[in-house]
């Protein structure tokens, strides 16, 4: 049974999903020991807008769904009291609702900005990093690969995509439309990563032409900067260039604070710009901004959830392309679904086919040699397995139940083809035939 929870930004304001926002430290302990939970894969999608955890639970039955909530919040959140608190706020999926969901996400249609253009990125990203904590079995595997492909689809063959469509470009979109020009205007972007140099060039084709670059790698910073005809500063100075500036957007992945209220009112009395009009915008999260900076005279503070009235215009443009994208959605679904129905028959039929290899390697190696095996024994097994697995979509596709059918063949092909299979030489492998 697949099982995720989730908290975005459609039930989660942005305090909340910071207070279950997972700092990078701790992402190990996620798979460390996850059949003790009954799980046997599991997979973390986080990005600015929402944390989720995707679980495949192999023995698990959606009466006992309830239990394995529990233990993934547990997991998620490592103490008892924030599990349960975890599992008041945040989203529960259950089987087919959490592949038609990922779907939806990597298509762009979960995101705060319809057609998302950075979360393929965040999904392929994230599959990546599931594998390399050997999260990542035959099952989510499945999952994360359709899902990348129905997003890569929906930005091919539908306007989902079209125009600007990411949080960063939706930035500096804003800081346009709030100061009218930007050619005159000072603007400081700290965080150099995919949002923060997305940010820095959209400002840049919104005409700005005094932009300061930070970075925690001020490599990062200057590489970019000498490319877009901007300066880089350290990021140590970031309150006093902050205090000169007229806007500032922040999008780093730090795990904390890094613009500090008092620290910022101090250096904009000393920069004497304590009275001007400054706008920061905060992209990160968990947010790098202290939130009580917004109490500062002449400061507006704009965070993700803050962002939202600008954001829904631009949704508007591409709500045409919504029956397209879910179209390509449910076709994606149902062949995820169909080869989920047949998994059942498929590990059922995993014996015979591992048994047939072996078989195939050591008659083909004896009679022709190991070059000739290897290249022979993948067509002989598949040739013979494609019937059993042909009836097996069958039945599927007439909604018939495969319990029977898998246990047939779990009974005829388990025990007497790895006895085969373990069998001394080629010559008494073929007598055990007869």
């Amino acid at each position: 049974m697949l099982i995720s929870l989730a908290v975005d930004y459609h039930a989660a304001d942005v305090s909340t999903r910071e207070r279950f926002h997972i700092p990078q430290e701790h992402h190990p302990r996620l798979y460390e020991r996850l059949s003790a939970d009954g799980v046997s894969e599991l997979a973390m999608l986080a990005t600015c807008n929402r944390t989720e955890l995707y679980a495949w639970c192999p023995t698990a039955h959606p009466a006992e769904a309830d239990v394995h909530y529990h233990r993934l919040a547990k997991r998620w959140a490592s103490t008892e009291s924030a599990a349960e608190s975890l599992l008041g706020v945040a989203s529960r999926r259950t089987h087919l609702e959490v592949a038609r969901h990922a779907i939806r996400v990597a298509v762009g249609l979960e995101s705060q900005i319809l057609g998302d253009g950075q979360i393929l990125g965040q999904f392929r990203s994230a599959y990546q990093a599931a594998s390399e904590a050997s999260g990542i079995g035959n099952v989510l595997h499945r999952l994360f690969e359709t899902a990348l492909r129905a997003g890569k689809r929906a930005h091919a063959e539908t306007g989902l995509g079209s125009g600007r469509n990411s949080v960063g470009a939706q930035a500096a979109a804003l800081a346009a439309r709030r100061f009218g020009t930007l050619t005159h205007t000072r603007i400081v972007v700290v965080g150099c990563g995919k949002t923060g140099e997305r940010v820095a060039r959209q400002l840049v084709k919104h005409g700005a032409r005094d932009l300061v670059l930070m970075n925690r790698t001020k490599e990062r910073a200057d590489l970019l900067a000498s490319e877009l005809g901007a300066r880089s500063a350290p990021l140590e100075t970031v309150h006093a260039e902050i205090a000169m500036a007229d806007i500032a957007i922040v999008a780093t992945g730090a795990e904390g604070v890094l613009v500090e209220a008092f620290a910022l009112a101090r250096a904009r009395v000393n920069c004497a710009t304590s009275t001007y009009q400054l706008l920061i915008i905060d992209l990160a999260m968990p947010r790098n901004v202290e939130a009580s900076a917004a109490s500062l005279a002449g400061l507006t503070l704009v965070d993700l959830d803050a962002m939202r009235p600008d954001v829904s215009a631009t949704e508007q443009q591409r709500r045409a392309s919504i029956p397209a994208a879910e179209a390509i959605v449910d076709e994606e679904l149902h062949g995820f679904t169909e080869w989920l129905a047949i998994a059942a028959a498929r590990e059922a039929i995993r014996p015979l086919r591992e048994a047939l290899a072996d078989v195939c390697r050591r008659e083909v190696a004896y009679a022709a040699g190991e070059e000739v095996a290897a290249r022979v024994t993948e067509r002989i097994v598949s040739k013979v397995l494609a019937m059993p697995m042909a009836a097996a979509r069958g039945a599927s596709a007439r909604g018939e139940p495969l319990s029977v059918m898998t246990q047939a063949m779990q009974a005829l092909f388990a025990r007497p083809m790895l006895s085969l299979s373990a069998a001394d030489g080629p010559a008494r492998a073929v007598a055990n035939t007869d």
